[in-house]
């Protein structure tokens, strides 16, 4: 994850949660204050019903409760009433009487004379005993909250029935739920704003932290003349101003390096030449002297054998060669016919392996070194009957080469210094002399051209060398 991501992402949740911090408590305090501000609408036409028709509710009551009980029926009164302060609210209105028969019910749901007042209604048992009652319950039938108001009627000081308004609340939860649909289009738009912004901030924060992270892998890929853009924050500047010194004087002291082995080796050549030829002259001579100077002679060889290496590690180490496309499996096939003789030679054996097509972006005498020294190890090293194995393809979209052996392997104590220079582990040592740079000169060279050399896990010795796709212009 990028850094600009990262600083997005936390952009992101610090605004989703002081939105919803803000907004939650908002829309809840919203919809109790709805609810507050609807109550009296219904509260109110209750209060005034029940003392609009007090005294016709009081006459029903008193006829239903005497010597001969009447049921009780609605007036003319009763219904005007109720209609004109139930048309306000578009609330239900059911009248009862003290004993808590239906006297009116403008639904038409209720009949009158039906008691009304029972324990799943406790409204009713609460407002015939005098109180004001007023409550939200959800209704199964209408599959909505409906607010339940009921109030005493009281005639000359006695309660002689009861009002009761139910109040659908559908309207009033709908324009709360149109409110919080607004005030969510509101936070989503602080939000999208707030990540613009964060966007453009992180943006100015990471440019100069990629540019500086460019600069530092191609100064680790060899480009000695990379360098950062001082930009940016000011802790960025000076870590930016630090990093181009430190690539100057590493950049100075590479190349004073590779003068020095260069120059040095130019330098030896000369003499090394001019010796082998007084030896060889020597060795014309014969005796005791010419002996010596065949073994001189060796010496200067192996001595030769060194500079070169050393040029060649100089100028592998070397970025902006010139490349072209290089087929893996025909380099691998021309490194196996140029090696089988010699494999015969030391009674090994060599198998040749392509995979899928692959193809990567190299100098082709840099790989085909790489695949010398690969081999040569790997005959010289392996026992007499061992099997070397070249193979080549496609692995990770990118190109692979590989030189495996069926001999005993390197010890594991020396498998992590195998690519160091002038580093030879004991089966080097035993088997005659060497620099101890092919390894080195080998990983050098692959490096050079972006790719890894590693030594893999397996029987025997497993070489895995891997490159990136070709980006060919």
């Amino acid at each position: 994850m990028s850094l600009r991501l990262r600083l997005v992402l936390a952009a992101a949740y610090v605004f989703v949660v002081v939105v919803i911090a803000l907004e939650v408590p908002l829309a809840v305090t919203i919809e109790r204050q709805r609810i507050s501000d609807f109550r009296p609408s219904v509260l109110g036409p209750a209060a005034l019903t029940a003392s609009t028709i007090a005294d016709e509710v009081a006459r029903i009551s008193a006829a239903a409760t005497g010597t001969k009980p009447e049921p009780p029926h609605p007036t003319m009164s009763i219904e005007q009433a109720v209609r004109h302060y139930a048309a306000s609210s578009g609330s239900r209105v059911v009248v009862v009487d003290q004993p808590g028969r239906v006297i009116y019910d403008n639904a038409g749901e209720a009949t009158p004379g039906t008691l009304y007042a029972t324990s799943r209604r406790p409204e009713f048992g609460l407002a015939l005993a005098g109180q004001v009652y007023s409550a939200e319950r959800y209704s199964t039938s209408l599959g909505q909250q409906l607010l339940i108001v009921a109030v005493p009627v009281i005639y000359d000081g006695r309660t002689v029935g009861a009002v009761r308004f139910t109040a659908e609340l559908g309207a009033v939860e709908a324009e709360v739920h149109r409110t919080w649909f607004r005030m969510g289009l509101v936070g989503l738009v602080v939000i999208v704003a707030g990540l613009v912004m964060a966007w453009f901030l992180a943006t100015s924060i990471a440019r100069p932290v990629d540019r500086l992270e460019e600069a530092a892998v191609r100064l680790g890929q060899g480009d000695l003349d990379a360098r950062a853009s001082p930009e940016g924050p000011g802790e960025l500047v000076t870590l930016a101003r630090s990093f181009n010194r430190m690539a100057d004087a590493l950049a100075a002291n590479i190349a004073a390096q590779r003068d020095f082995i260069a120059n040095a080796s130019h330098q030896l050549r000369t003499p090394l030449t001019g010796l082998r030829l007084r030896l060889e002259a020597l060795e014309a001579e014969g005796g005791e002297a010419g002996e010596e100077a065949r073994r001189a002679t060796a010496e200067i060889d192996r001595l030769a054998t060194l500079v070169q290496e050393l040029l060649l590690l100089a100028s592998a180490s070397e970025a902006g060669a010139a490349g072209q496309r290089v087929d893996l499996a025909g380099l691998a096939q021309d490194a196996a016919d140029r090696w089988r003789p010699q494999a015969e030679r030391a009674g090994s054996a060599i198998r040749l392996v392509t995979g899928p097509p692959a193809a990567v972006w190299a100098d082709r005498r840099d790989l085909e070194h790489v695949l010398d020294n690969l081999l040569e190890n790997a005959i010289r090293y392996a026992p007499p009957g061992s099997e070397v194995t070249i193979e080549a393809g496609r692995r990770d979209s990118g190109g692979m080469l590989v030189v495996a052996d069926s001999g005993r392997g390197i010890p594991e104590a020396e498998r992590e210094r195998i690519f160091e220079r002038f580093f030879r582990g004991e089966t080097g040592r035993r088997t005659g002399p060497g620099t101890g740079l092919g390894l080195a000169i080998a990983a050098e060279l692959v490096r050079k051209w972006g790719g890894e050399l590693r030594l893999a896990e397996g029987p025997g010795t497993r070489f895995e060398a891997m490159f990136p796709r070709p980006t060919l212009s």
